[in-house]
Order: C-alpha cells, then structure tokens, then sequence
C-alpha cells in the first residue's frame, strides 16, 4: 500500500506531503483545484513518461515521491533481479527537470522505466473514467481473463513461436535459394579448380619475389661480390690479420693485460675468415640461369594474374578458396540442409500449437468463471436487466498472445439481443461495466493499491449508492484512493481528504490539501449535495450519507 506521497513543484502544485492509511480514501474539491494532478504524478511512480511541461512555472524540476508497505513479495524479487537494496519500505522517487530529462530512482537507486512499470503490477492500479475506452477494444479483453498461469505459459509460447517464424523465415528463404545455388554451383567449382591448382602461397610469392630481384640484379651484384673476394685476395688481408695476431701474442709473456685483447682479437680473426669463406660460397652458387629466371617470372606472373582477375591479395585469395569449398560443400549438401530446417520448423509448429491449446482451454475455464462472477455483481451496480457473454474462439492462425480471439457480447435492455459491447453501451454503461471488472478482479489480490479517478462520473441516486458500496467492498482487502465528485461515494470513506486552489500573495496559484475531521466532512459533503449552497437540509443529509 501507499504509505506517504510527497509532490514540489508539480504544475500548481508547490510542496504537497499526504499520508494515506487502509481502508478507502477519498480526494474531492472543486474541478481544476488538482486532484487529477496528484493521480498523475502517483502514475509517474508507476512509469508513466513524463514531461517538462509538468514542472512548475519558474522551477528547474519537479520531485515526486512515494512511500510504500506491505506489498507483495514479487516486488523483493524484481529489486533483487536489478541488484537494488532491499528495505523495510520501498521509496520510488522521479525528479522531472525543466531541460525535459528525468530522474528515476528506487530506494536511491537509479533505474529505468521498465523498473517502474513492473513494480507497478504488483503495487497499485489506476483506473481512470477514460479507462472505459479498453473496453471497446476486444485486443484489451485478454487481460480480463488471463491469471498468471496463462501469462508463464504464453512467455513459453511466445519464445516457441520466435523460433517458428525464425525457422519458417529461413526455410523459405533456402528454398528460394536452392535454385540460385544450382545455377552458382559450377561457376564456384571453376574458381576452386582454378585456385587449387595454382596451389598458392604467401611464403612461396615472397621467395620469389626476392630471388628474381636478385636474379634481375646478378651482374651488379656478382661485381660486389668480386670486390669483396679481392680486398681480401689482392691484400693478403687474411694473412696479415693473422702476423698481427702472432705479433701480438709474443708480447703477452711480457704483458698479462693482453690476454683479453689477445682473445679478442682471435675471435675476431676467425669471424672475418668466416665470413669470407660464406660469401665465397655465395658468390659461387650464383651462377645464372636464363632458364630458372623465366620460370621463377612466369610463376609471378601467375600470382599477379589471379590477384588482378579476384581482386585479392594472395592470403585473401587462400582464404577466399577455404570460404568457397565450404559453400560447395553446403550447397551439395542442400536437400539434408533444408530437411533439417524443415524439421525444426516442423517441431516448434507443433510445440507452439500445443501451448496455445492449453492457454485456449485456461482461458475458455476463466471466460466462464469471468462471466458468472460478473453477473452476480451487475445487479448491485444497477445493471440488473444486463445479458452478458464472452466469446472465446479458436483460429489455425498463430497470433501475438495465442490462438484465440475474444469478444465481449451484451445487451443493457432486457429482450435485445446480444452486441458487441463497443456497439451497444453508453458512457454510464460502460464506467458501471468496468467497475464490476474491477471488483471482481480486485478479488484476486491482496494489499494493492487501487485509484479510481471520477469514474463514477455521470451517475447519481441508487446508482451512486451502489458504486460506493462496491468500492468500500474492493477496500476491505485493498487500499483504495478514489477521487470523487459524488456525496454518496465521499460519505463511504475512512479517510476524506479535500484539495483547494488558492492565489498567494505573489499571484501564483498552488495547491493545498486538508484532511477532514467529521465536521469538515459534513460540510464538504453538504456542498457536494447542493451544489455549493450550504443549507441545513443538505447538512442534515449529509450528516445520513454519514451514518
């Protein structure tokens, strides 16, 4: 239930706090003194989107706060679920900020809409006389008969029937392909023929690359070679390193600091000796053949040729010949493929379907027990000559929330044949109508908060008598907020509060709020009576509405 609300600086609402108890409260006062308003900013707990415009004028935000107990324990779950803290009471706070950003938070945590929302299906209702446009919908009728065992099973269904229309989408789209794949097929098998058996290599193009470069350069680099042999041979280079070293080796036994440049020296001798004796070798091997030069060319020739011709490098051209081998293979093995698909679309079909049928038998159970709960309480609305009947249907076809489809039929009058609802009710009907859904739904719950917004509006006399009695009776297991412009539904209340606009000094308009003590309420509901004329009969009645 809701504990305490705290409203600053919402439209002429400056700084509003109002505590709330069990039991039925109502709100009344005067149209436009701000009662709607107050609905309003309890539906910005419970996700409604919200709007700078709502912020009062010269403000930079607007805060809304709520206090909640004794709630269900699906509300722990959802905080649990999105990591929030856990308390003794849940506090949902919105901040509404004149730039048009919002704030949203639970127990100082920020959260997002979502959030909201779901806790708002365990936390309250609100229910305004606009709210009758639902009932002219036949989409919005599945909400009057689906309990929660139908809602775990139609995520069930919903996830079974994603995989259908998945499965069912991409064997089409095969099929459609199979011909396109038959007709691509040889053109692929072409390319891997031609890239197989050109068997190519990234290392393989970058060694011959190196050696026709250095093949295309074989008499410079043949010269070089030369020098180098006859700086060595012209100046008996090896042999003269040699004397030097055996020169200084000779003063080693007058000198024991030369040990180490000796050593030196010597590796350093056998180093250059070896060196030489590798570009001897080299210089050797280097002969030139006319004959490899052209092969090695034609087989570059052939790289640039496929590279040129796919428009890829040589690895993407490796790659490209993996990639195309495994679509033949894919193609090739098509029918199994497609067979495959076939039977997953097949069995998520069936696994969909049976689902469906059990939510159709459910809903078909609920539709009856619906039906026989609501003509019991039409009479105590004044509806008693009302022929009701819901018609539930199955179709072949899958749609979003199962196999069904759902009318409600009525007739207000006796003798007159039944209609669809949307063609036959008044506006007084249909609030009537909608408030025996509401009584009888708001038996299945517990410590939730409902909040009716005047939809006893355009009722009076008996009328107006029973709807009081039908909402104190939602009341004695729920809280109830009822804003009301009728004495007989004021007079029914545990709590009455009465909500004034008032100019200030500064001619800025606001919001006030006063709870009523019996006096209070006597005179409130006195005016409620005679329309703003305070006589001693409307006391007197009012004080009998009070009894």
């Amino acid at each position: 239930m809701l504990v305490s609300l705290t409203v600053k600086n919402f439209a002429i609402i400056d700084n509003i706090s109002l505590d709330f108890d069990k039991g039925m409260t109502v709100l009344t006062g005067e149209t436009g003194a701000g009662k709607s308003l107050l609905i309003d900013a309890i539906g910005l707990l419970f996700g409604d989107r919200a709007s700078s415009d709502t912020v009062r004028f010269e403000e930079t935000k607007a805060t809304i706060e709520g206090v909640f107990s004794g709630y269900a324990k699906e509300v722990d779950e959802i905080l649990k679920d999105n990591d929030l803290p856990i308390e003794d009471f849940l506090v949902i706070k919105r901040e509404i900020y004149q730039n048009g950003k919002s704030l949203s938070k639970v127990n100082g945590e920020a959260v997002n809409l979502n959030v909201l929302d779901s806790l708002a299906s365990f936390l309250g209702d609100i229910h305004t006389q606009f709210d009758v446009v639902k009932l002219v919908n036949p989409k919005n009728y599945f909400s009057f008969i689906d309990d929660e065992k139908i809602n775990d099973l139609l995520d069930s269904y919903k996830k079974s029937l994603k995989e259908y229309h998945y499965y069912s989408k991409l064997y089409q789209e095969k099929i459609d392909e199979e011909t396109k794949n038959n007709q691509k097929i040889d053109f692929l098998k072409y390319q891997i023929q031609e890239l197989s058996k050109a068997k190519l290599s990234v290392s393989e193009e970058e060694t011959l690359k190196n050696e026709v470069k250095m093949m295309d350069n074989h008499e410079k680099i043949m010269e070089n070679y030369q020098e180098i042999c006859d700086s060595f041979d012209n100046n008996d280079l090896l042999d003269n390193l040699f004397n030097a070293l055996n020169a200084l080796k000779k003063n080693e036994s007058y000198d024991d600091n030369l040990k180490n440049l000796i050593e030196r020296f010597e590796s350093s001798y056998y180093e250059i000796e070896d060196i030489y004796n590798e570009v001897l070798k080299i210089k050797r091997s280097l002969d030139f053949d006319p004959k490899d030069f052209e092969d090695k060319n034609e087989r570059l020739s052939e790289y640039s040729s496929l590279k040129r011709k796919y428009k890829m490098t040589t690895s993407e051209l490796i790659s490209y010949l993996s990639d195309i081998r495994k679509e033949v293979e894919t193609i090739l093995n098509y029918p199994e493929y497609l067979e495959e698909l076939k039977r997953q679309k097949e069995k998520y079909y069936e696994e969909s379907f049976d689902i469906a049928k059990k939510i159709s038998k459910m809903r078909f159970d609920n539709a009856k027990v619906l039906k026989d709960n609501l003509v019991k309480v039409f009479p105590d609305l004044s509806l008693k000559n009302t022929s009701f009947d819901i018609v539930v249907k199955e179709s072949d076809d899958f749609y979003p929330n199962g196999i069904n489809t759902l009318d409600f039929m009525i007739s207000f009058n006796k003798g007159e044949p039944l209609k669809e609802l949307n063609k036959v009710a008044s506006g007084g009907e249909l609030s009537r109508f909608m408030l025996a859904i509401k009584a009888v739904s708001c038996t299945k719950v517990m410590n939730k908060t409902f909040i009716f917004d005047e939809i006893d509006s355009g009722v009076s006399g008996e009328v107006a008598f029973n709807i009081a009695k039908k909402i104190k009776e939602i009341s004695k297991e729920n809280q109830v907020l009822c804003v009301t412009h009728l004495p007989q539904v004021a007079s029914t209340a545990d709590t009455h509060y009465n909500i004034e606009k008032e100019v200030l000094d500064s001619n800025r308009t606001r919001t006030s709020v006063k709870v009523l003590d019996y006096e209070g309420r006597v005179k409130n509901i006195a005016l409620m009576i005679s329309k703003g004329s305070l006589t001693e009969a409307a006391i007197n009645l009012a004080k009998e509405f009070l009894k």
